[in-house]
């Protein structure tokens, strides 16, 4: 019968579905059957396990659109678009009033690096007054804006109303010349 067990027991492991393993117990050495690691594994099982695993995972959250975003942030955003424009943005144009386009376009490559160093959050922080950025200058709020723009407004209709009245002088001299008819030479 030992015979028997023991041919059993080597064609079991022979198929890899059982090991024999030598143990000592109580100071004798006893041999062990052990299910063997290596056993030939059901590629349908280990198929299913894996599906079931990934459709217990979570699935990613979709990435926030921009009209889900605090205003600083898409500011910031838009900020970042104005002075590099991309050509598939998804940005709404006119996020940005006058006086922060103007601010933007009036800042040097060094200062929009120093710029775009921040996050979008603090952009638009920096942009809408609520947070000045170190190593920037300040950025003019709408009312400040408005104020030097209508400075220059004035500065410019100043200038032609005097380009006009240079002309009108201009104009004045060449009628006069003109109504005198030709000089008399003496013949």
């Amino acid at each position: 019968m030992k015979g028997f067990l023991a041919a059993l027991g080597r064609m079991l492991a022979a198929m890899g579905r059982i090991t024999l393993v030598p143990v000592i117990e109580g100071g004798r050495l006893v041999w062990r059957t052990v299910r063997a690691v290596l056993a030939p594994h059901d590629p349908i099982a280990e198929a299913e396990a894996a599906f079931e695993a990934e459709a217990a995972e979570p699935t990613p959250a979709a990435p926030p659109t921009f009209d889900a975003l605090s205003v600083s942030e898409q500011w910031g955003l838009a900020a970042a678009e104005h002075l590099y424009p991309s050509v598939d943005s998804e940005i709404p144009p006119g996020i940005l009033d006058r006086a922060a386009a103007a601010y933007l376009d009036g800042l040097s490559p060094q200062d929009r690096n120093k710029l775009l160093m921040n996050g979008p959050r603090y952009i638009g922080e920096h942009l809408l007054g609520e947070r000045v950025l170190q190593g920037l200058p300040k950025p003019l709020s709408p009312s400040e804006f408005a104020a030097l723009e209508g400075q220059r407004a004035a500065a410019a209709a100043q200038a032609a109303r005097a380009e006009m009245e240079k002309g009108a002088l201009i104009r004045a001299i060449f009628d006069d010349i003109l109504d005198e008819g030709p000089p008399a030479f003496p013949a």
